[in-house]
C-alpha cells in the first residue's frame, strides 16, 4: 500500500510542477502584457487582471500544497532546536502534527463554507463573467491537498513516537 501511496505522491507532485510553471507564466505573461499595453500603448484591456489574478490563486495554492508536502511551511524552529533527546523531538513533532492537523480541518471547513456559499449563490467576475468557482476551486484543491499532507505528517510522528525512532518509515 506504501508504494501506491508513492506513486500517487510522485504523480500530483508532477501535476503540481506543471500547474505551477504554467500559472507562473501565465501571471508573468499577463501582468507583462497589462504594463505594456497600459502604460506604452495606451491600451485598456478588459480582462487581463482578472486572468492574472485566477491564475495567481492557483499558483499561490499549488506553492501550499507542495510546501505541506515538503514540510516546508512558515515554522519556528527555535524551540526544536534546543530539543536534545529524540523522544522528546519526536513528541514535539507530533504536537506540530496534531496541531496542523486541526489547523487544515479548519481550512477544510471553510473551503466546503465557501463552496455552499458558490453554488446557493452564483457569482461571476466583472469583466470576464467568469465563474468565480473557477479561483474558489484552488482553494478547495488546496485545503483537501494539505489535510492529507497533515494527516501523512500526524501518522508519521506518532509513529516515531509509540514505535520508535529507528522503526518510523524515513522519507526520501
Amino acid at each position: 500500500m506504501t508504494l501506491w501511496f508513492q506513486r500517487c505522491d510522485k504523480w500530483l507532485m508532477w501535476a503540481m510542477k506543471v500547474l505551477i510553471i504554467v500559472s507562473n507564466l501565465a501571471v508573468t505573461g499577463l501582468v507583462l502584457f497589462l504594463v505594456l499595453a497600459r502604460f506604452v500603448l495606451g491600451w485598456s484591456v478588459v480582462g487581463v487582471l482578472e486572468l492574472a489574478t485566477l491564475s495567481a490563486m492557483w499558483l499561490y495554492m499549488c506553492g501550499a500544497v507542495v510546501a505541506a508536502r515538503n514540510k516546508e511551511h512558515l515554522v519556528v524552529d527555535f524551540l526544536s532546536l534546543s530539543l536534545t533527546s529524540p523522544r522528546a523531538r519526536a513528541l514535539h513533532d507530533l504536537a506540530i502534527s496534531l496541531i496542523m492537523v486541526v489547523l487544515s480541518l479548519f481550512f477544510i471547513k471553510l473551503a466546503t463554507d465557501m463552496v455552499g456559499w458558490s453554488i446557493k449563490r452564483p457569482q461571476t467576475t466583472a469583466a470576464l463573467s467568469l465563474p468565480l468557482m473557477i479561483p474558489q476551486s484552488a482553494i478547495v484543491m488546496a485545503s483537501l491537498l494539505c489535510g492529507v499532507y497533515a494527516i501523512r505528517d500526524l501518522v508519521m510522528a506518532a509513529r516515531a513516537v509509540f514505535v520508535g525512532p529507528l522503526t518510523a518509515v524515513k522519507e526520501e
